[in-house]
């Protein structure tokens, strides 16, 4: 039939198959041993959740990373805790590596394994098994996304902390993560939001975090001495699987008033200033400075319109929300708002809605109570339009003025500068204060043409000269913990140049101390090395260049 002579075509012309062996010598994912862990997961989860079926296989193969495919031997999908223990008891016997993913939002291939193995797939965990509105805690398992979590905290009138990712990305990896959202100026991080946590370690043992590893009421705050859930904080499944864990809900605001300052001189000193007297304030549940480059990208249906928005709006603006029991009492925390910030400098505009929506009035997809609702409430990142890259550091306010001064310098120096709306130099900054101003998130982002591969390749290397001078010139941190996913990465410099490892306490004087724990902690916890291997512990290297 005619279909055979297209499956023998397509056999002939292809250059590659299915790559199973992802190493010269194996360590661990030996034919054998792999047909072995298949039949005893068969018997331990039920036959049709564990697959080797490549038309599956190649569903998990990558993610929106632009990385190439990477295939896994098997995939499991597990729905309990002692489900997920008994897939590591397994995979440790057979010398097999596997790997978690929640619901599978990644952008850096996070859940797929370097060396093949086990997919251990989540999503049949999925259910929110407590909601207490009173005591403002959930509690979830990692299937659980940001959506089903702000329907379930909206029944009880409370709310979840908004991310930077989709309704759809998995709550549990996220706060874990670190969860950079819209009310980190009054709440902080997602992380700082984790009150306990039900972990399986890669050895199968199943350990708990927190207030339920003592029997403490589940709103209690963890402590005192230090909190074991810390050391699984970026851990991107090294230390185990995260099956369960309680989180800080947040009462829903009563009343809500926004104002909108804006200040038109490009003075980033004054704008700092600001930022750190109203965040210790803490007047506002909302609290945000973005470029007005910035908010192109977010009201814009397109490059064009973000373009014409950059033009249109003051160069400073600060996205502030107050709440309260009553209208006047929101209203209240913005009269001392205002008051702080114009003692500042009195040149500070607060603009009205309407003012707002004249700025942007010939945008017919612009609506701005619209847009308020999406930031104030929703996850925010799939709404951004255009093509930009973003970077994020963490460090004090007073640093960012040095280190956003000095990124800009070497942006221009790599990109070079144009006369359009939107310059390839002109990147633009996203202020954060968390902690009420003893400490700050900032976002720099750049603007490319993600159809020209020569232009994006421009602009990747101009931000990673941005971001280098930021960590190395003025101390700032990744807002990522990337020290795990860095480990042992192969370099290529010539022999006898500082690796990896070495580089890293180069670029923050705590990584050494950092990793050497993290490394200690992990081969305590995982033996054999099958959880989410990337680096061998017999020589420290990772072989393969790979987020």
């Amino acid at each position: 039939m005619w279909t055979k002579d297209i499956a023998k075509d397509i056999k002939e012309r292809r250059v590659s198959g299915i790559i199973f062996q992802h190493e010269a010598d194996p360590l661990h994912n030996h034919p054998e041993d792999i047909a072995r862990a298949k039949e005893m997961l068969v018997e331990a989860l039920g036959s049709e959740w564990v697959t080797d079926d490549p038309a599956f296989l190649a569903g998990y193969a990558r993610d929106q990373a632009p990385l190439p495919s990477s295939y896994s031997h098997l995939v499991v999908l597990p729905e309990t805790t002692e489900d997920v223990a008994e897939v590591y008891r397994i995979c440790n016997e057979c010398k097999v590596d596997v790997i978690p993913m929640g619901t599978g939002l990644t952008t850096m291939a996070l859940h797929i394994p370097l060396y093949g193995g086990i997919i251990m797939d989540l999503r049949r965990m999925d259910k929110v098994l407590e909601v207490d509105g009173e005591n403002c805690y959930m509690i979830i398992q990692p299937g659980v996304n940001y959506l089903v979590a702000q329907v379930e905290a909206q029944k009880v009138g409370c709310r979840v902390l908004n991310p930077s990712t989709a309704a759809t990305a998995g709550v549990i990896s996220n706060h874990a993560f670190c969860n950079i959202n819209t009310l980190a100026s009054k709440y902080g991080f997602g992380i700082d939001n984790i009150i306990d946590m039900t972990m399986v370690m890669p050895d199968g043992t199943i350990l708990k975090t927190g207030p339920s590893a003592y029997g403490a009421v589940k709103a209690h705050v963890p402590g005192p001495g230090p909190d074991m859930a810390s050391l699984f904080r970026y851990a991107f499944g090294l230390m185990g699987t995260v099956t369960e864990m309680t989180m800080r809900i947040y009462p829903e605001a009563d009343h809500i008033y926004q104002l909108f300052p804006a200040y038109e001189k490009d003075d980033l000193e004054c704008v700092v200033e600001v930022l750190y007297k109203v965040a210790n304030e803490n007047l506002t549940l909302e609290l945000a400075h973005m470029q007005n480059s910035f908010y192109g990208i977010f009201v814009g249906e397109n490059n064009k319109a973000a373009s014409a928005i950059a033009e249109t709006f003051p160069r400073n603006n600060l996205f502030s929300i107050f709440s309260g029991a009553t209208m006047e009492e929101a209203m209240l925390k913005a009269e001392v708002f205002k008051k702080v910030i114009l003692d500042i400098d009195p040149e500070w505009e607060f603009l009205p809605v309407d003012a707002m929506e004249d700025l942007v009035g010939g945008l017919r997809s612009v609506n701005l109570e619209r847009w308020q609702k999406f930031f104030n409430v929703t996850v925010r990142v799939m709404r951004v339009r255009g093509s930009f890259m973003i970077g994020a550091l963490i460090g004090h306010l007073d640093n960012f003025l040095k280190a956003e001064r000095r990124m800009r310098v070497e942006t221009s120096n790599q990109a070079g500068h144009t006369d359009d709306p939107l310059p390839p130099d002109d990147a633009s900054t996203y202020l954060q204060p968390y902690h009420m101003g003893r400490a700050a998130y900032m976002e720099y982002d750049l603007y490319s043409n993600q159809g020209d591969k020569d232009d994006n390749m421009r602009m990747f290397v101009t931000y990673m000269r941005a971001m280098m001078t930021g960590i190395l010139g003025e101390g700032l941190v990744l807002a990522c913990g990337a020290i795990p996913l860095m480990k042992g990465l192969p370099v290529p410099m010539p022999e006898g140049m500082p690796g990896i490892d070495d580089l890293m306490s180069l670029v923050q004087p705590n990584a050494a101390a950092f990793t050497d724990t993290m490394v200690a902690f992990k081969m305590a916890v995982d033996p054999n090395n099958i959880s989410a291997r990337r680096w061998d512990y017999e020589t420290g290297q990772c072989k393969k260049i790979h987020l």
